[in-house]
């Protein structure tokens, strides 16, 4: 069973930002990051469209240059909002790195700067274009498709794109027979936000790969 840690374990450490990418990886198996494009064209790590909630700014990311990005305090940490080629850097490279797309177009250059690092890399979205944007021959990197309302659906684009994995979230998963399916056509599954060893080991139980959690407390 994997642990990935969600935004660098949310519940512990302050999300996205290097100061919970540095602690999380003595306990993950991989690095969860939401990423999106600066005012100034860089990707960045960072969940919202705004960073009027978990900074000392506000403004829109996508209207913001990296520079003043970076020396905004992200959630009282000292540290700003990070590059993605500066979070990857921080990732040792057995840990791997899962990429979670905020938009399109952008998945190339999510790849490249996370390939200045020898990890594995997954690229995930909620969005089929946005990883539909892919173009790599790199064996390393592969395509993880996040599930909503309709798993049939979701299911059908995840087969659609060739994805290795699907993110289902825990409350919908039981609902469905994802798991069978899924490893019947050669996907794994990674179940996300668990928030207990209880939830944990009632998913291992029933076959799930992996874990997408905010503590390390889940395993």
């Amino acid at each position: 069973m994997r642990l990935i840690a969600h935004r660098g374990f949310a519940d512990r450490y302050p999300a996205n930002t290097l100061v919970a990418i540095e602690n999380a990886v003595a306990d993950a198996d991989m690095i969860e990051l939401d990423v999106r494009r600066c005012g100034s064209g860089e990707l960045v790590v960072f969940h919202d469209e705004v960073v009027d909630r978990d900074t000392d700014g506000s403004g829109r990311v996508d209207d913001l240059p990296l520079a003043q990005l970076e020396d905004l305090d992200v959630l009282e940490t000292g540290t700003g909002v990070p590059a993605l080629e500066a979070a990857a850097d921080a990732i040792p490279a057995h840990t791997g790195i899962n990429l979670e797309l905020k938009e399109r177009d952008i998945a190339n250059e999510a790849v490249a700067a996370a390939s200045t690092v020898e990890n594995e890399v997954v690229v995930s979205s909620f969005d089929g274009e946005a990883l539909d944007d892919l173009e790599t021959d790199d064996p390393t990197v592969e395509l993880a498709y996040l599930f909503g309302l309709n798993a049939d659906e979701d299911f059908d684009n995840a087969l659609a794109l060739d994805c290795e994995y699907i993110h289902v979230h825990w409350g919908h998963w039981l609902l469905t027979d994802a798991i069978e399916r899924a490893h019947d056509a050669d996907m794994k599954v990674n179940v996300w936000t668990i928030d207990s060893s209880i939830a944990t080991r009632a998913l291992e139980r029933a076959g799930v790969d992996g874990v997408i959690a905010d503590s390390p407390d889940v395993c």
